[in-house]
């Protein structure tokens, strides 16, 4: 079934469909992305922006919303969202792109302990460069700088591991040659 994630009308026929077609939903993962790679001081591109942003981060909520009844009727499950480490930290070569990723981050950081109430546990995984379509634009640059890509099967462990876990609100790194573990933020300071 084509889905436009940029749709929540999209995003809520296609959990009906996997209900329908499944006899339920208990694991649901969000992985739509795009990147707005631009060269540094390029004009603006609107359009692009807003693609970014609509399937990104929209996709993101919307698919959530769109799942969140048919896994409360279940009695609760998991969706574990796609991320990046560029919602971890400043990416100055796609700052779009990293706006919508903290985007992200902050929305599984909110709906993990919001959802938790309805055995729902909301995660995301947040690689740095894997082995997908999303890096051909700057694969040679990343070839040539020695930046590792990761393997997609690292990816996809990391996915099924969020699956299986009791963990919630989590934004897990992923980096070549180290084990994928959830990132550590640091408490905001309290008044004095």
């Amino acid at each position: 079934q084509r889905v436009d994630v940029a749709s929540f009308e999209d995003n809520e026929a296609l959990m009906r469909s996997a209900v329908e077609q499944e006899g339920g939903l208990d694991l649901v993962f969000l992985n739509a992305g795009v990147s707005t790679f631009t060269e540094p001081g390029a004009a603006f591109d609107l359009e692009r922006y807003r693609r970014a942003m609509a399937i990104n981060l929209d996709g993101v909520v919307y698919g959530a919303e769109a799942a969140l009844p048919h896994l409360r009727q279940r009695g609760g499950g998991s969706i574990v969202a796609t991320a990046s480490l560029a919602g971890l930290t400043g990416v100055p070569m796609d700052p779009y792109y990293c706006a919508n990723k903290h985007g992200v981050v902050g929305l599984v950081r909110a709906l993990g302990p919001a959802w938790s109430q309805h055995g729902v546990r909301v995660n995301a995984v947040c690689p740095g460069f894997a082995e997908s379509a999303i890096v051909d634009p700057i694969r040679d640059m990343l070839a040539a700088s020695g930046i590792p890509l990761i393997d997609p099967v690292v990816v996809a462990g990391t996915v099924v591991q969020l699956f299986a876990g009791d963990m919630t609100g989590e934004c897990w790194w992923i980096q070549p040659g180290r084990d994928p573990a959830p990132f550590a933020f640091r408490n905001l300071p309290g008044p004095r």
